[in-house]
């Protein structure tokens, strides 16, 4: 496949700035492709991977890349996509993000790294004064354009909310950024997801006033939400972080096993790199054989090569499987608790109760009722052991005399730690 074949099979193209980008990128030209991030954690999230692994296709094929961390529009707040002001980040922290992602950059990247440049736009707004930026900026837009962006209109059509002139002016400066990259980088792409469109037109309409040509481009790839309509890279637990220091590889792994099948194989073309022979076999089997989750284990395996290396990828799948084994060995449990979520309760809270208080004590259910439901699905387990009715945890029942293992249905387990 050349480069928009591929695109287009995974589903990746949403927008497009202009009919002869289709053309070029079906032809053999190159392109030097920016995407930016804002430094608003100190880490990337899976919500921000479909733009990474973007970038590392392109860059696979040999484009240049540019990835832009805002460490200036950081300190202003991209509207697109809120219906509030965001707080406002501190100097010092911003600057500490910015280096945070970089390291992570690195680490996606890996051996494409060479066809990597990273830049922070502070290094050029740093020496923009105000009246320069209107001089060279300010002219060549109109009020009636900004408006007219979907992120400004919502916010202006709520009176509750609004929009702050720092935010409104958002924009302009993601405009200038794709000025000062076509002039300094040769940038003649930008990629985001679809809520960046109206940024990212801003920015081509800017260079094409300025500069007098027709070259920038812009492509934007579907905004991904999950089924219930919340948005994509939140779990129970909240934000789910390829930092392995804020959500672990083991939940980076369940994250994505827990994929629906509605989803999963738009996930493998989103988010790994396998190929296309081997997405429709996968496709095939999850229609013939569903309960086997063979795309899913497939999907939650390679991302989690991706951000955590190979080795770490197995490990976190062996602690994935091994929690569903009939029985569990005091060798599993001890990997098991250093991989799984993991809650510690006095001994003398929990035996002698039941397994359904247990669930909601131990926070695997919102309710006893939940619980209560699961017992009548067959759906929760003690130590691998499917519970069918009520039953009392006894001192027997613990593995290494202090432990157990909850589990509700395929995917949502936790081992219980008993402290005397």
């Amino acid at each position: 496949m050349n480069l928009y074949q591929e695109l287009k099979f995974r589903g990746l193209i949403y927008q497009i700035s202009n009919d002869n980008l289709v053309d070029e990128l079906n032809s053999e030209g190159f392109f030097t492709v920016y995407a930016g991030f804002d430094p608003t954690a100190s880490s990337f999230h899976v919500g921000h991977l479909l733009q990474l692994c973007l970038l590392k296709r392109f860059a696979q094929l040999n484009h240049k890349i540019v990835v832009l961390i805002g460490g200036a529009t950081g300190l202003i707040g991209d509207p697109s996509g809120k219906t509030t002001e965001r707080p406002l980040l501190d100097e010092d922290t911003v600057a500490r993000n910015v280096e945070s992602l970089k390291c992570q950059i690195e680490t996606l990247f890996g051996s494409d790294l060479e066809k990597i440049s990273v830049v922070n736009n502070l290094d050029w707004w740093a020496n923009l004064n105000v009246t320069s930026f209107f001089r060279e900026v300010g002219k060549y837009v109109t009020v009636n354009q900004m408006l007219a962006r979907e992120s400004v209109k919502k916010r202006i059509e709520n009176p509750d909310a609004g929009i702050s002139f720092a935010e409104f002016s958002y924009m302009l400066l993601q405009a200038y950024d794709y000025l000062y990259l076509f002039d300094n980088y040769g940038v003649n792409l930008q990629v985001g997801a679809s809520d960046q469109w109206g940024n990212i037109v801003q920015g081509i309409d800017l260079i094409r006033r300025i500069r007098n040509t027709e070259s920038p481009r812009g492509l934007t790839t579907p905004l991904l939400t999950k089924s219930d309509g919340q948005k994509f890279g939140k779990s129970e637990s909240g934000t789910v972080w390829l930092d392995a220091n804020l959500t672990s590889p083991y939940e980076l792994y369940q994250f994505f096993y827990k994929t629906e099948d509605t989803s999963v194989i738009s996930y493998l073309k989103y988010f790994t790199f396998v190929s296309t022979d081997e997405i429709t076999q996968l496709e095939n089997e999850q229609k013939t054989n569903p309960k086997e989750r063979l795309a899913q284990k497939t999907l939650a395996y390679e991302v989690c090569k991706m951000v955590h290396g190979q080795t770490i990828a197995n490990e976190a799948k062996t602690s994935s499987e091994s929690i569903f084994k009939e029985s569990v060995e005091e060798m599993d449990i001890e990997n098991l608790i250093s991989k799984v979520p993991t809650k510690t309760l006095a001994f003398n809270q929990v035996i002698g109760i039941s397994v359904e208080a247990l669930a909601l004590l131990a926070e695997l259910t919102a309710s006893k009722g939940e619980a209560k439901r699961l017992v009548s699905q067959g759906g929760l387990y003690l130590n691998n052991i499917r519970i069918n009715d009520s039953k009392e945890i006894r001192q027997d029942d613990l593995i290494m005399d202090k432990y157990l293992i909850l589990r509700a249905g395929k995917t949502k387990q936790l081992v219980v730690e008993l402290l005397k």
